[in-house]
């Protein structure tokens, strides 16, 4: 036994291989109807369930900048409706399109500030690369307003499994691929979804539940993202249930923060559903609160799904990695950033190597 599945083996994970009915899952069939399993089990007891209502998106060129960035660039302002029998909801967006490039590979991108990419759209550019930026609180608003605000009003509720503001935001993201689709205006093969911290959450949760994401991308996701709870330090399920960030996820899933045992999941669940496709987690070596080095084994573990496929998940050495290491041989990729929390330039060139060396 290696030193890695060592230190799975003391976390005593749920089994992602093994079916509610305790069958073994063994090959891309009995995997897909596991699949069905998690997905249903997440919605329940973690991000809470997305809108079973039939809608419609439209969206609509509101602000037009031909010359953007010097002239290497056109940048529209999107105003997308969603609309259904019942309710309607809308948020703008930022499509930020190189002008050399006809259907460039593009970035949906969960932005903190109105700024595209947060301040770094010039440098996606350069690389050829498209963003569509939504600042996130135009979804839904980041506070405690009982979820009286964008998205938070677009279903009835209760107080178990209803959706939190990470799904809401994940969702968002859904709908502007939606309209990008329409739009014709990307590679429909080549969309990213990308986020940092708890943005980093709400992209994991995009990526698994909507399959047209290319890559998923989560910068130093931590606890509710790409970090096993089971063994985390930093960050727990009790520091989540503070009135900042309650309401991120359904009411069931703070049943769970004061006996983890209980927990019939953790979040290499959530990665797996991304498989086969391609997944980027990357983490900072001074990031205690995310906990790196149970964002790395949650990369570990969830390559067993990527093997039912053929493929390879995480390729790595059997050992905790060092600052500065960079594994993207496989379909999961992963680096260690040497420094704190935060989404650097660094980061965004190493995913986009990814890209580049994948195709994706």
């Amino acid at each position: 036994m290696g030193l890695l599945e060592e230190e799975l083996k003391k976390r005593s994970l749920p089994q992602i291989l093994k079916s509610k009915n305790n069958g073994t899952v063994q090959d891309i069939s009995s995997w897909i109807s596991r699949r069905e399993e998690i997905k249903s089990l997440l919605c329940s007891e973690f991000c809470g369930r997305f809108p079973g209502i039939a809608y419609k998106t439209e969206g609509r060129q509101v602000l037009m900048e031909e010359d953007a960035y010097g002239g290497k660039a056109v940048v529209k302002t999107i105003s997308l409706g969603i609309l259904s029998d019942y309710s309607y909801a809308s948020f703008p967006y930022r499509l930020m399109l190189p002008k050399d490039a006809k259907q460039p590979p593009l970035f949906i991108y969960l932005a903190f500030t109105p700024e595209i990419a947060d301040g770094i759209g010039e440098e996606i550019l350069d690389a050829g690369y498209g963003v569509a930026s939504v600042y996130y609180q135009d979804i839904t608003a980041d506070c405690y307003d009982e979820h009286q605000s964008g998205l938070g009003r677009f279903c009835t509720r209760n107080r178990f499994d209803s959706w939190g503001k990470v799904a809401m935001w994940a969702w968002g993201a859904g709908r502007i691929l939606d309209d990008i689709l329409k739009r014709e205006e990307a590679d429909a093969g080549r969309i990213a979804i990308m986020g940092h911290s708890r943005l980093g959450k709400a992209a994991l949760l995009a990526g698994a539940f909507d399959e047209r994401f290319s890559l998923t991308a989560a910068n130093e996701s931590g606890a509710g993202g790409a970090a096993l709870f089971r063994g985390k330090t930093g960050e727990q399920i009790e520091n989540l249930y503070g009135m900042g960030s309650r309401l991120w996820f359904d009411g069931n899933f703070y049943n769970y923060r004061k006996d983890l045992s209980r927990m019939p999941f953790d979040q290499h669940f959530l990665l797996s559903l991304i498989a086969p496709r391609h997944l980027y987690v990357s983490s900072a070596d001074r990031d205690d609160w995310a906990d790196p080095g149970s964002e790395f084994l949650s990369c570990v573990e969830s390559s067993k799904v990527w093997n039912l496929y053929g493929e390879e998940g995480l390729i790595s050495p059997d050992h905790f990695p060092e600052a500065g290491a960079c594994y993207q041989e496989g379909r999961i990729g992963y680096h260690l950033r040497p420094g704190t929390h935060y989404l650097s330039r660094d980061d965004w060139r190493q995913v986009i190597a990814y890209r580049n060396r994948h195709g994706v």
